[in-house]
């Protein structure tokens, strides 16, 4: 995709390694666009949504984070299903689901129904990032999952920012040539939207393995590249597949009784909150604080969202490369995070002195490009601890940081019911500066199951 063979460890094997492990990868950035593009549906048009519906903006915070409260709570069920169940068939279920709850969106009549919509919503994409957490650390070596983790990350974005710029072209209408193409309704837009998520769960469900060992298109060489010295012999292999139909209990002693698991889940849930203000209340922040038009404010919602995008995957990069230079976890994890945060913070800060649109907005995007950075981090720290159950520690990790996102929106729409709406760059400043602090007092090394046992 972005790696080449020869930036992987050498391999013993004289066989020219398979490329399906960059398929995978491809798929999972894939589900990540398409599950943004549908997540985020209703922020561009969230005006008209509320004007048909006769909704208030504090009524419509609580439609964006009702999303959130069951996205959140369904992470450790979800999570639980990945691990039993595995990503194939988890993950193909997931999709068509949330296909189905955006479709429904398009035929809600008022605030009970949406947020009803917008529950079964949430419930059916909180298993997406487990599945693909758990993916990764099977199918990826170590070396390469901060550039993963950094794709994927960017993949949403690339989803929210295509999402955001489409739908406000859709909605106002456009011109190709010398024809004018009206505009859509919304209800249009939101069965438009379902469409990609269930053509993308059919190619993966008949395309895609849970393990590469059982995979037609990986050969020996491949398999020894993804492992490294954990390559399996045959009877190891068969090992691994009793264990799967009798898979370990995770033992959440030790998860919720881990500092370090606590401060993963804490940046994330700063982290989240903040990033989630770009994908909900950003359009009306810049229509009602900065006048700018719908068509326009979907624009500009796609600027930094775009540099988040850049962030996350140079954030990849950029981890796994500061690895391998000085072996440290805590330089290529925490050292690397700690940087992006406090950059955000300060840059959102600096937006809010700003009067003038292009330089609020330059910062604005820089700030989104830090905030990405730091993405690939909280991710691979969160694979790189959670040993053999990385999906239900993803899953506890990914609750947290939706637990922050649900509370952001009712929090912002209160504000903006209150006409404070200059004031909400003070409060994401103060948000990522938190998650600043999250890091510096989490330890990178090891995983929280050794990390108990070590005490």
């Amino acid at each position: 995709m972005f790696v080449t063979d020869q930036d992987e460890p050498k391999l013993i094997s004289e066989e020219t390694p398979t490329r399906a492990r960059f398929k995978v990868l491809t798929l999972l950035c894939l589900v990540a666009a398409v599950a943004y593009v549908s997540r985020n549906a209703i922020s561009v048009p969230a005006k008209l949504i509320q004007e048909e519906l006769d909704i208030s903006q504090t009524q419509m915070g609580w439609v964006m984070s009702a999303f959130f409260w069951s996205y959140a709570l369904s992470q450790i069920p979800s999570g639980w299903i990945a691990h039993v169940w595995g990503t194939r068939r988890s993950l193909t279920a997931f999709a068509v689901l949330w296909s189905i709850a955006t479709a429904l969106t398009g035929m809600v009549t008022g605030f009970v129904m949406l947020i009803g919509v917008r529950l079964i919503f949430g419930i059916s994409q909180a298993g997406i990032f487990p599945c693909c957490a758990s993916t990764i650390s099977r199918w990826l070596p170590h070396a390469r999952r901060g550039l993963a983790s950094g794709l994927l990350g960017s993949f949403m974005s690339i989803g929210s920012a295509f999402g955001a710029f489409s739908i406000g072209l859709l909605l106002q209408g456009f011109q190709i040539g010398g024809n004018q193409i009206p505009g859509l309704n919304w209800r249009t837009i939101m069965y438009l939207c379902a469409v990609p998520g269930v053509v993308w769960a059919i190619v993966f469900y008949y395309w895609f393995r849970d393990r590469p060992e059982k995979h037609r298109g990986v050969n020996a060489a491949e398999l020894e590249l993804i492992r490294g010295d954990e390559a399996l012999t045959p009877a190891e292999q068969t090992k691994g597949q009793e264990k799967e139909e009798h898979v370990e209990p995770t033992p959440w002693d030790q998860i919720l009784t881990s500092f370090s698991m606590w401060m993963i889940c804490g940046q994330q849930f700063f982290r989240a909150a903040g990033n989630i203000f770009y994908m909900t209340w950003f359009p009306v922040y810049l229509q009602e604080a900065r006048g700018i038009s719908l068509a326009s404010s979907g624009l500009l919602t796609s600027l930094p969202l775009m540099t988040f995008v850049v962030g996350n995957f140079l954030g990849g990069v950029v981890v796994d490369w500061v690895l391998q230079r000085t072996g440290s976890r805590r330089w290529s994890r925490q050292g690397v995070a700690i940087v992006a945060m406090l950059g955000c913070g300060l840059c959102t800060l600096c937006a809010y002195f700003v009067q003038e649109m292009t330089l609020a907005m330059t910062l604005i995007s820089v700030s989104m490009f830090f905030a990405g950075l730091g993405g690939a981090c909280g991710y691979t720290v969160t694979i790189d601890k959670g040993g053999q159950h990385v999906a239900p520690i993803f899953g506890m990790m990914n609750m947290t940081g939706n637990l922050g996102a649900a509370l952001l929106p009712v929090i912002v729409g209160v504000m903006f019911d209150a006409g404070w709406y200059e004031t909400v760059l003070i409060l994401m400043a103060g948000i990522y500066v938190s998650a600043a602090v999250c890091w510096m007092l989490l330890n990178p090394n090891g995983t929280v199951f050794e990390e108990k046992r070590s005490r």
